[in-house]
């Protein structure tokens, strides 16, 4: 390469060549710019693979189709009065998004539970419920297989909601009974709405509430503690909820 920044290569058979130092950062560029459209192809193949096994759980639970797409659209909700509330927590309308699209794997892990334990009628046993439990770290297991599909925060939310949106505030849930803010927002803000969606709908070992009695049964605490800033935003999108769980608003595809 000479002082004007020319790299010369130098050919018998074609009396020469000359590239410029310009010329090879394009080259650089354009190749780097496949790689990363390939990349993002293979994180979208991966996160449809992935919101498929959900639903595949979902039927296998005898649910009712939708609690997927009700469960972002009340992660949605939740996330955006947490983000005016809160902003602390930095969440913007691209972590929202990312949140809300994350938000569709918190379960995926019940594929690997036995039907006899997910489909039955009635209460678990002691045993029974250690295996259920067990769902939130098959679910990481099953985001770790993908392996590209952990990187980035779409990545990091999709396994901070799989593994931890069983927590509760108090220090009373699971896997590991973190309390107060080692939970990761992203996994109290999917906790609070996969709560909600439980509640509002109908299961195999339940009948409905409706969305007002869901909503006295969260602020008395009967589904565990939840943190007073999320329960604060829950109380400003009361009505938001509401309409979602009603039917009255369209679901999050």
């Amino acid at each position: 390469m000479n002082n004007s920044g020319v790299v010369s290569r130098t050919d018998d058979k074609d009396g020469g060549k000359y590239y410029t130092k310009r010329h090879l950062e394009e080259l650089v560029r354009l190749q780097t710019s496949v790689l990363k459209k390939q990349a993002l192809e293979l994180r979208r193949m991966n996160e449809r693979i992935l919101e498929t096994m959900s639903n595949v759980v979902e039927f296998r639970n005898l649910e009712s189709g939708n609690h997927v797409k009700r469960v972002k659209d009340f992660t949605r909700i939740l996330a955006g009065h947490l983000a005016k509330a809160c902003p602390e927590y930095q969440l913007d309308r691209e972590a929202v998004d990312v949140i809300t699209a994350a938000a569709a794997l918190h379960d995926v892990g019940k594929i690997a539970i036995p039907d006899a334990i997910l489909l039955k009628p009635g209460r678990l046993t002691v045993q029974e419920f250690e295996v259920m439990k067990t769902h939130t770290t098959k679910g990481c297991e099953i985001i770790a297989m993908l392996g590209d599909i952990q990187e980035g925060e779409y990545g990091r939310a999709s396994y901070e909601i799989c593994r931890y949106h069983h927590e509760r505030y108090d220090g009373g849930g699971y896997p590991e009974g973190l309390k107060g803010e080692e939970i990761p927002i992203a996994a109290q803000i999917v906790s609070l709405a996969d709560v909600y969606d439980a509640l509002v709908s109908e299961r195999c070992y339940k009948s409905a509430y409706t969305a007002e009695e869901a909503y006295d049964m969260i602020m008395r605490g009967d589904c565990g503690q939840f943190s007073p800033k999320l329960l604060s935003c829950l109380r400003e999108a009361r009505r938001e909820l509401e309409e979602k769980a009603e039917g009255r608003g369209a679901l999050t595809t």
